[in-house]
């Protein structure tokens, strides 16, 4: 009989444990990962201040390009705000020149 209760009982917190985590999930999936995406607009322009956004959240950096939009090992952070001194598209890559010798991806900007 105490074997019973304590199969029985160990399986309802089992199940209770797996519906809570759902319910999390589903919650921290539906209202949330949309408003943390923040949009990247293609048309920015000479003089505009720009941010840097991250997609991956374990690395809180964006790679820095050259001018041939080739990747350096230097990297900015995200939150970093700069002005947009040119743009250009270079190997079907559009990036952002926002310091001398520095060009990032407008995929990792966004407008200000």
């Amino acid at each position: 009989m105490k074997k019973l209760v304590k199969v029985v009982s160990s399986v309802v917190i089992a199940l209770s444990f797996a519906g809570m985590g759902s319910q999390v999930v589903s919650a921290a999936t539906a209202p949330l990962a949309t408003a943390q995406v923040a949009p990247t607009d293609p048309a920015i322009k000479k003089g505009q201040k720009i941010v840097v956004v991250v997609k991956d959240t374990k690395k809180q950096t964006v790679s820095v390009y050259n001018a041939k939009a080739e990747k350096t090992n230097k990297s900015v952070k995200m939150g970093s705000e700069y002005t947009a001194k040119a743009v250009k598209k270079v190997n079907g890559k559009k990036i952002v020149k926002v310091s001398n010798g520095k060009w990032l991806n407008t995929k990792d900007v966004t407008q200000d």
